[in-house]
């Protein structure tokens, strides 16, 4: 991800701190901050690409911080890489569920960034070094994406600097998706 891209990222993020994503143009943003649009004409043409290249940009931080992630069992890895994801968005707290909010309400907009998001997951499983290759690794990924979503739902509502309350929902749901992997593995 090149700087031009981070900057615009970190750009859009802040201005979704203030205003609503109906409310924002992607002029608006150039200007502001300063980016020269013309390098990032071919990779930014509206405003859901300026979503999927926010997603980008978590998933660059991921990985930088994801350096020094504890070897071990799967599941233990996952929690630690998804919860990881979730310290990330705090810092973009409001941001994020602002974008959210705007998705709720166009479900159709939602439908078109899912492949950003199964990328995210990729990202993420990679980082966890879950085998995701074949069919099963096909499940994998379609389960950690929901263990995901469900995760990400109570992380809007844990106003808790710790996350506890995301740290248990995470926790259960990633018990519930390795029974049911573990019937696929019989």
């Amino acid at each position: 991800m090149d700087k031009q891209l981070i900057k615009l990222a970190k750009a859009t993020l802040l201005i979704l701190d203030k205003k609503s994503w109906d409310s924002i143009e992607l002029d608006e943003i150039y200007k502001k901050f300063k980016i020269n649009k013309k390098n990032l004409h071919k990779k930014i043409t509206n405003k859901l690409d300026l979503l999927r290249n926010i997603n980008r940009y978590f998933d660059l931080q991921l990985r930088k911080a994801s350096d020094n992630i504890d070897q071990s069992n799967h599941k233990d890895m996952i929690f630690e890489v998804i919860m990881m994801r979730f310290d990330i968005f705090q810092d973009y707290r409001k941001s994020i569920i602002n974008v959210f909010d705007f998705l709720k309400r166009r479900p159709q907009e939602l439908v078109s960034l899912l492949p950003s998001f199964v990328e995210s997951i990729i990202v993420m499983a990679n980082l966890a070094k879950i085998p995701i290759n074949g069919l099963k690794g096909n499940i994998k990924i379609k389960g950690l994406l929901i263990v995901y979503l469900l995760s990400f739902l109570v992380w809007k509502k844990d106003k808790s600097k710790s996350l506890e309350k995301t740290m248990t929902s995470l926790d259960k749901s990633l018990d519930r998706a390795g029974k049911l992997i573990s019937i696929f593995n019989k």
